[in-house]
């Protein structure tokens, strides 16, 4: 429990003076709306009005540890998803029922070449207001040892913090071999 301690006359005088003129609030209810839980909208992404405005890039690259323990096979579907993504944006990415915006396709590429194409990419792609991308990894792993990418890019994007949530693609779009990934608005 707090104490008040009194003010000063002058405390309060000061008090008026700033208060003047403010009407206090009403304790009227909120309304409350009945409102469905619906897809992520694709929208065209915003336009700047100076043209060469640039946002600050996301630099989350060199924070990404390329250390796993618990590393899947090439077969194997990969889901992650942050609390509070809807059940329906969970379901979108688990049956490809969205349309991706970008793809990345990083088959063949080194693990560092494939980190930095990774946050380059994802960072451009909130640059440009993209909710809903496509990052192909491949399946590797052709010796019967895990999958080093799908592995990597499995450990990475659960690490960033833009990303919402992720799952292995439909046949489609690559299978095992890709993920949907979900990012923030």
């Amino acid at each position: 429990m707090s104490r008040l301690l009194p003010l000063s006359p002058e405390d309060q005088a000061l008090f008026q003076k700033e208060m003047a003129g403010v009407a206090p609030l009403t304790n009227k209810k909120p309304k409350m709306t009945a409102e469905r839980d619906h897809e992520p909208r694709m929208t065209a992404p915003k336009r700047l009005e100076n043209s060469d405005y640039r946002l600050p890039r996301q630099s989350f690259g060199n924070d990404l540890t390329d250390y796993y323990t618990s590393p899947v096979q090439a077969e194997t579907f990969i889901h992650y998803h942050q609390p509070g993504v809807s059940k329906r944006q969970i379901h979108a990415l688990k049956t490809g029922h969205l349309t991706y915006q970008a793809k990345l396709d990083m088959h063949g590429l080194s693990t560092p070449a494939a980190k930095e194409s990774l946050t380059e990419f994802l960072s451009q792609q909130i640059q440009q207001h993209h909710r809903w991308v496509l990052v192909i990894h491949g399946k590797g792993g052709r010796f019967g040892e895990a999958p080093v990418l799908k592995n990597l890019v499995n450990h990475w994007l659960g690490q960033i913090p833009c990303v919402l949530g992720f799952h292995s693609a439909q046949a489609k779009h690559g299978g095992a071999g890709a993920v949907y990934v979900l990012l923030k608005p």
